[in-house]
C-alpha cells in the first residue's frame, strides 16, 4: 500500500514558474536524449521521435498534452503498410512525419494515472524534463526490445491484449484490429487475420472492399509470400 501511494505521487506544478512552449521543451528533451536514441530516429514534432522503418516498422516515442498542465510519455510502433483510421477515413502513413501509432503503450492506461516517473509540466524545471525524457525512453526501449520483427508483432497485440487495464484497453484503440489483422496476414496467418480485419469493418462501417484496405492487405500477403 505504501509503495502504490508513493508511485501514485506527483509533485504539484511550480505557481511561480512561467509556463513554456511546447517546442522549448521538446529542445530540452531532445538534448537530453541525444545519443539515446537508438540509431536513425529523428524529431518530427515538438515532443515526438519516430525512427527509419525496420521491417516495415517505425518505433515512436511521443509526449503527450495531458489535463493538469503536463505531458505525458507513450510509445509503441507504426506499421508502414497499414493505413490509418481517421474520421472515417483510410489514408496512408508511410513516411517519418504522417507515422502513427498502431500500437500505443500508455502507462495511463494500466496505473489509471499520470505517472509522475515519466511526466512533466509545461513549466517545470529542466531537470524534471529531462529525468522524465530519460525515463520514459529507457522504458520504451523495454518495449521496442520485444518487436524486433513483423513476426513479433502478433505477439506484442496478444501480450497486451491480457493485461489489466484501468482506462483505454486496446479495444478503445481504433488501430487495434485493422493493424493486429494485417500484421497477423503479414506473417502468413491470414484466417485469424481476416477475422480482425472484418470486425474492424464491422466496427467502423467500413467496406471489406476498400481501395486503401484492399491495396493494405495486398501489401500484406505479398510481403508473407516473401
Amino acid at each position: 500500500m505504501f509503495f502504490n501511494l508513493i508511485r501514485r505521487f506527483r509533485r504539484a506544478p511550480a505557481l511561480n514558474r512561467p509556463r513554456q512552449p511546447a517546442h522549448v521543451l521538446g529542445d530540452i528533451v531532445a538534448r537530453k536524449l541525444d545519443g539515446a536514441l537508438p540509431p536513425g530516429f529523428q524529431r518530427i514534432g515538438d515532443l515526438q521521435w519516430v525512427s527509419v522503418p525496420t521491417d516495415h516498422i517505425r518505433y515512436l516515442l511521443r509526449f503527450e498534452p495531458m489535463k493538469g498542465m503536463s505531458f505525458s510519455a507513450c510509445w509503441g510502433i507504426s506499421i508502414d503498410f497499414v493505413p490509418i483510421f481517421r474520421s472515417g477515413n483510410l489514408r496512408w502513413k508511410r513516411t517519418a512525419k504522417s507515422a502513427n501509432f498502431d500500437l500505443c503503450i500508455d502507462p495511463i492506461d494500466t496505473s489509471g494515472h499520470i505517472e509522475g516517473w515519466c511526466s512533466f509540466y509545461w513549466n517545470d524545471h529542466p531537470r524534471y524534463v529531462e529525468r522524465a525524457a530519460v525515463q520514459g525512453l529507457k522504458a520504451a526501449r523495454r518495449d521496442w526490445s520485444a518487436i524486433r520483427t513483423l513476426k513479433d508483432v502478433p505477439g506484442a497485440f496478444e501480450k497486451r491484449s491480457k493485461i489489466t487495464f484501468r482506462r483505454f484497453s486496446l479495444e478503445n484503440y481504433v488501430q487495434t484490429d485493422l493493424a493486429w489483422g494485417l500484421a497477423l496476414v503479414a506473417v502468413g496467418e491470414t484466417d485469424p487475420g481476416q477475422r480482425r480485419l472484418d470486425r474492424f469493418c464491422e466496427t467502423f462501417s467500413i467496406a471489406r472492399d476498400d481501395p486503401i484496405l484492399t491495396s493494405a492487405k495486398h501489401a500484406a500477403t505479398t510481403i508473407a509470400s516473401g
